[in-house]
């Protein structure tokens, strides 16, 4: 009878180690996002569960300290019964028994398991580790005051990870790690969402119409010559200005305009281009695409202004442009195809000098520098200090740009060439 007792009770004991290590690894790996989508739906379970994992260092106390007290246990019992009832021999054949059934059966094979039954394993978990955490509070909360204070007389750091910094990076990695060589479907989804969460980094300035590209008319033209300009332009809403290109006092919608000439008949005197237009709506140049995405939803607008800090004009950005970060270029009817791009048979690339740096870093998946300038003219002139002249070619993070065409002051076309295996910018 005493014999069935004891291995009844290493048998528990084993058993319950094996279910502290196990849940030790259900709710490390249990996948926070699936959690939070049955919490949604109403699991009060996945919410323990969330709670443990936000705040896992005194879940992992807890259990620890849990599975500390077993493994306490198993020897001392063990021990006690050896010398009652067993011979040195047979002491320590039950001794490395019960070590290696620890290791197997409260170690290794918990985890095997739960790895393969993460979710249900965790759930069926999370209520009960949840009240052995309230239980334990006090004596944990002791045992990690020890523990940072013996790191502070180490004078050991522990660095602060932003939750949010984090989750965000954990999210690339998840996006990253999705097998996609060879689908181009799947390559597209991969680029859409990291273009997604790229929006809050990059500022309204290198996703804009510049200036030299913006179609504006003066308010002061005759009205026939102003619907001649609008029927000719591609754009559905076009600045006004008065007395200098730079005094924007309003946007006008083509379709607005159009609609009053149908009212009025044809009759162009009656158009009042004043009370056609809308108040303008400036932002700066440094604001970041996803802030101006939810400023376009709240204000229920398609089209801003863009200036810099002394207030002048830089260009415009739509909501258009904003969603073509995300899902690449939109070509509708009334848009003309750029040729700014052209992949050569050599495998270089000709590139006029106001194309995006991000579009051919999107589109042929380089890793040119776009931290400070827009365009692939701008990188040149930042890293050469001045405006070189055609012919001349430059070394650029492995890249050979060579310059085809210059149109005054701007570099009007570059020739490309990704083989290069230079690391250094310099004049060839």
């Amino acid at each position: 009878m005493v014999y069935f007792l004891f291995f009844m009770g290493m048998f528990c004991l084993i058993a319950m180690a094996g279910f502290i290590s196990g849940s030790e690894t259900a709710v490390t790996k249990a996948s926070q996002a699936y959690l939070f989508h049955l919490a949604k739906k109403g699991d009060k379970r996945a919410r323990r569960v969330i709670a443990l994992q936000e705040n896992l260092s005194t879940s992992i106390s807890t259990m620890l300290i849990l599975n500390q007290i077993v493994l306490y246990l198993i020897p001392i019992s063990s021990t006690i019964f050896s010398i009652k009832y067993l011979s040195a021999a047979e002491a320590a054949v039950l001794q490395t028994a019960l070590a290696l059934l620890t290791i197997i059966y409260a170690e290794i094979f918990p985890k095997m398991l739960v790895i393969r039954f993460t979710i249900p394993f965790s759930l069926f978990v999370g209520p009960i580790l949840a009240r052995a955490v309230m239980t334990l509070k006090p004596l944990t909360t002791i045992l990690e005051w020890c523990a940072k204070f013996t790191l502070k007389i180490l004078r050991i750091p522990v660095p602060y990870n932003d939750p949010a910094e984090q989750a965000d990076e954990e999210l690339r990695g998840t996006i990253e790690m999705r097998t996609s060589e060879g689908d181009k479907e799947e390559e597209q989804k991969k680029s859409m969402l990291k273009s997604i969460l790229d929006l809050d980094k990059i500022p309204v300035s290198h996703t804009m119409i510049h200036r030299r590209h913006l179609k504006t008319i003066d308010i002061s033209l005759p009205i026939g010559k102003i619907a001649d300009d609008l029927s000719s332009c591609n754009f559905s809403r076009v600045p006004m200005w008065k007395d200098n290109p730079e005094n924007i006092i309003g946007v006008l919608k083509t379709k607005t305009f159009f609609r009053a000439l149908q009212v009025q008949q044809g009759n162009m005197e009656n158009i009042k281009i004043n009370q056609l237009m809308s108040s303008p709506w400036f932002i700066p140049d440094t604001k970041h695409l996803l802030d101006q995405l939810q400023d376009f939803r709240k204000k229920r607008e398609h089209f801003a202004l863009v200036v810099d800090e002394y207030g002048d004009l830089q260009g415009c950005i739509t909501l258009e442009d904003i969603l073509e970060e995300i899902v690449g270029e939109i070509v509708d009817e009334y848009d003309t195809i750029p040729l700014g791009v052209a992949l050569q048979e050599d495998g270089t690339v000709i590139a006029e000098g106001s194309t995006p740096i991000r579009d051919l870093n999107r589109e042929f998946d380089w890793n040119l520098p776009e931290d400070d300038v827009a365009t692939i003219a701008g990188l040149i002139i930042q890293e050469v200090r001045k405006i070189p002249d055609e012919g001349q070619i430059y070394v650029l993070e492995g890249f050979k740009i060579e310059i085809l065409k210059r149109q005054r002051n701007q570099i009007g076309l570059v020739r490309i060439s990704p083989s290069m295996q230079v690391p250094m910018f310099e004049s060839l």
